[in-house]
């Protein structure tokens, strides 16, 4: 078996790869050359078989993964959709691992049955059954179909998540900067998370602002922006009022609009537990 390679350090790793795992199987040490930094010549008279699956197959898909996958994702981010600015680049790239690696489960998202890294040892295993001499970039190229559409699959998702973001960040600077312009009329304020997405309001008095106060200040707000939609229930009052400071007080401060306030306001705001609330909850509540 021949395996050609465009660049040296590709070469260089597979063989080195190969060699270790040759180590530690036992295989003899013939079985392996590597000639001009670029041709590797595997003897499959020990028995190509148990070469192909014990080390081949293994060597190779651990290397497209580790070595190749950030390449050929730059590349579908560049090729496919046009991002060639390197800082883009690398926001998506840094999402894309986020999802690939199940940390961004709050994206929406298919669930398949076959992981990359069975995809890649699938081609290889369908590519063996008749090759025994190639070339290590036709294959990256030609012979990782399904495995690429996994890689574009998530790429879109990337970049529709990397739009949302900078959409957010635009409407989060625009509220920022209303909240800088507005005259603060009131001080201090007390905000405390009830469930899910229910906050109620109290001001610097510990009154209770019932719903119907909250939806005249979401009002007077919104009248004066009106390509801005915010979610009228806590934030807009918030932003009409623009307090003092804001003491926040919740048990989950992952929770969307506790993050959207803290972005808008900064460091007005003091963040707590919800047991730390210091007035009657039972109060004027309905």
């Amino acid at each position: 078996m021949k395996i050609f390679f465009k660049y040296v350090e590709d070469a260089v790793i597979v063989y080195e790869s190969l060699c270790a795992k040759r180590s530690a199987l036992s295989y003899g040490s013939q079985c392996l050359k590597l000639v001009n930094n670029q041709l590797l010549v595997i003897d499959e008279t020990y028995n190509r078989e148990a070469i192909l699956q014990d080390m081949v197959i293994p060597v190779l898909t651990h290397v497209i993964l580790k070595k190749k996958e950030k390449k050929m994702m730059v590349n579908i981010l560049k090729e496919q959709f046009f991002y060639s600015e390197e800082e883009e680049q690398d926001l998506l790239l840094q999402i894309m691992g986020g999802i690939m690696e199940g940390e961004r489960g709050e994206i929406p998202q298919k669930t398949f049955s076959l992981p990359r890294e069975l995809l890649i040892r699938q081609a290889l295993q369908d590519f063996f059954i008749h090759n025994v001499t190639f070339t290590f970039e036709s294959f990256l190229q030609f012979r990782l179909k399904e495995y690429q559409e996994r890689l574009r699959y998530y790429a879109e998702l990337a970049i529709d998540e990397y739009k949302l973001e900078q959409d957010y960040q635009i409407l989060i600077h625009q509220l920022r900067q209303a909240a800088n312009e507005r005259q603060s009329s009131t001080g201090d304020v007390y905000v405390m998370h009830l469930n899910k997405n229910k906050f109620v309001l109290y001001d610097q008095s510990s009154r209770y602002v019932p719903e119907r106060e909250c939806a005249a200040l979401a009002e007077a707000f919104l009248s004066e922006q009106e390509s801005v939609y915010i979610d009228s229930t806590i934030i807009a009052p918030l932003l009409s009022l623009s307090p003092a400071a804001i003491h926040l007080y919740s048990d989950q401060h992952d929770h969307d609009f506790v993050y959207t306030i803290q972005n808008i306001f900064q460091e007005k705001v003091m963040l707590y537990e919800k047991n730390e609330f210091p007035f009657d909850q039972k109060q004027n509540i309905t």
